[in-house]
């Protein structure tokens, strides 16, 4: 993940350098490249297998403006929940039982299409409202001793988000973002004795971005 990071921070300054001495910096942007770090709070029956909430997270977006207040783009984001249980029985089958420590850990992977509305360009922050349809996928692993169990499962997501854009600078195409935002997916899961009909969570995002004008 740490790669991952690296790599995005690099192409969002070569894209930010790269047409910084293209266009003349005004109110009204036409693309917006992102990158967050990501906190994810795990709601309803999600947090039933991992109640614990992720601090491994991270998240790029990008964003192309069709009018000056409307922008549709690509999000795609990564988290790992993890937790470990104390001692407890553990069937992987009929015929055996372990009496042992168990470390369960979770990663989801949503991928959405993004609509979003910028209440004004005209300010200095640029406060904003979103929503993303697309898919999530989770993963779900399962360690006893040197056991384990993984399953993973695709869901349909709805993702509704509140957001806002700082700039570092009154004509500078680099700044700040901070947003939160919920997420909704169909994943359903038998898994570990658990009956999850859904995935939920709340997500908070804290990051920077590069504009292009």
């Amino acid at each position: 993940m740490k790669r991952f990071i690296l790599l995005s921070a690099i192409i969002l300054s070569c894209a930010g350098l790269a047409n910084a001495q293209s266009y003349s910096y005004g109110n009204d942007m036409k693309q917006v490249y992102t990158i967050n770090y990501q906190m994810n709070v795990p709601m309803g029956s999600s947090k039933d297998f991992v109640s614990n909430a992720s601090f491994e997270g991270v998240n790029i977006n990008w964003a192309y403006f069709v009018t000056e207040n409307i922008a549709v783009g690509l999000d795609l984001s990564y988290n790992n929940y993890h937790k470990s249980i104390g001692q407890k029985i553990y069937r992987p089958n009929e015929n055996m039982a372990v009496n042992a420590a168990q470390y369960r850990y979770t990663q989801t992977f949503p991928i959405k299409a993004q609509v979003k509305y910028f209440f004004s360009q005209d300010r200095y922050i640029k406060g904003y409202a979103g929503l993303g349809l697309g898919a999530l996928s989770a993963g779900q692993h399962i360690v006893v001793q040197d056991l384990g169990e993984w399953h993973n499962i695709w869901g349909f997501l709805v993702s509704p988000e509140v957001g806002m854009l700082i700039p570092f600078g009154a004509d500078s195409p680099f700044g700040a973002n901070v947003a939160a935002g919920y997420n909704f997916s169909t994943n359903k899961s038998k898994f570990a004795g658990l009956d999850m009909k859904n995935r939920q969570s709340l997500y908070f995002n804290v990051g920077l971005y590069v504009a292009i004008y």
